[in-house]
């Protein structure tokens, strides 16, 4: 009687590319522990392969039906099925796909992550992503549409305030946030050299049904963000996106943290076990499905594995 234990392990690079890693253990050295160690590598050379279909180009492309293999993408459930049927077995894998954006990480960044050996203490399934293809567009006419309040100002300094709650366009430039607090809403900044001065207390709505809402947004391709204040205090709980450059130095945030690259100058106290509900598509970016997202293994299940009797 044969005896065999199958190990299934799923890997994920920080771009997001899946990798299901299969290794076969056998007390047998007959020909049939043979013939499942064949189809275990050709199982799992498939679903690699199919996994980097969908990763890297059009989904449509997973879909394969050739010498005994057979690969089907489902892009309305998001299950990939991988059917095996060689050297007298028959195996058939499902795997349940979803939709990895940035806004489920707890760091993301278009080109370069840079930990410099601090440690953000992000959960499992918030781990860093760097040197991907695009961010996310941000569609000001929501933000601009659904504002509470609209400020023009230029060489400004919003100082020791209390905003209403709600969604807030900044559109001037060289302006100073110092001391601001907004306890449920999105600060948006179309131009450039803004700056975050001493201990700013920004704190996003709480995400509904239609998912979350960002706590800062930077839309100018040349605007940078330095999460840095003189007493160590700044905090932001909610997303923060920026369309240049985002440097952690000191402060409390709760991600996820999009930008063109990130870099963190020290240990930032990341609260996001406490906010786990800003882990979702955030409103503001489009739709969802407008972006080909990476795909990452959710669950798997080995619905047939079969050995066949052939003539």
């Amino acid at each position: 009687m044969l005896v065999a234990v199958l190990m299934v392990f799923v890997i994920f690079s920080f771009t997001g590319v899946a990798v299901l890693n299969v290794s076969y253990l056998s007390s047998s050295t007959s020909q049939e522990t043979i013939n499942n160690i064949k189809l275990q590598y050709a199982v799992e050379s498939t679903v690699n392969e199919a996994l980097w279909r969908i990763n890297t180009g059009v989904d449509s492309l997973v879909n394969y039906n050739a010498e005994g293999i057979t690969t089907v993408w489902d892009s309305s459930t998001h299950v990939l099925s991988v059917n095996v049927d060689k050297f007298q077995m028959e195996s058939e894998i499902l795997l349940d796909l979803s939709d990895d954006t940035h806004f489920d990480r707890g760091i993301a960044a278009s080109e370069n992550v840079v930990l410099n050996g601090y440690d953000p203490g992000l959960e499992e399934n918030q781990q860093v992503r760097g040197s991907f293809e695009f961010l996310p567009e941000v569609d000001l006419d929501y933000f601009t549409s659904n504002a509470v309040q609209i400020h023009s100002n230029s060489y400004y300094t919003w100082r020791d305030d209390t905003l209403s709650d709600g969604i807030h366009v900044f559109t001037g430039s060289y302006i100073t946030i110092q001391d601001i607090t907004l306890l449920s809403g999105t600060l948006v900044f179309t131009g450039h050299h803004v700056s975050f001065m001493y201990d700013n207390n920004i704190t996003a709505a709480p995400a509904d049904t239609n998912g979350a809402l960002p706590a800062v947004v930077f839309t100018h391709p040349n605007q940078n963000f330095d999460l840095y204040s003189q007493h160590h205090g700044e905090t932001i709980i909610g997303a923060i996106y920026c369309k240049g450059n985002v440097t952690l130095r000191n402060g409390f945030v709760s991600g996820p943290i999009v930008g063109k690259n990130v870099t963190m100058l020290a240990n930032v106290n990341f609260l996001d076990s406490e906010h786990a509900d800003n882990f979702q598509w955030t409103k503001g970016f489009g739709k969802r499905h407008n972006y080909d997202w990476p795909k990452q293994i959710g669950r798997w299940k080995n619905n047939k594995w079969n050995k066949k009797h052939h003539i």
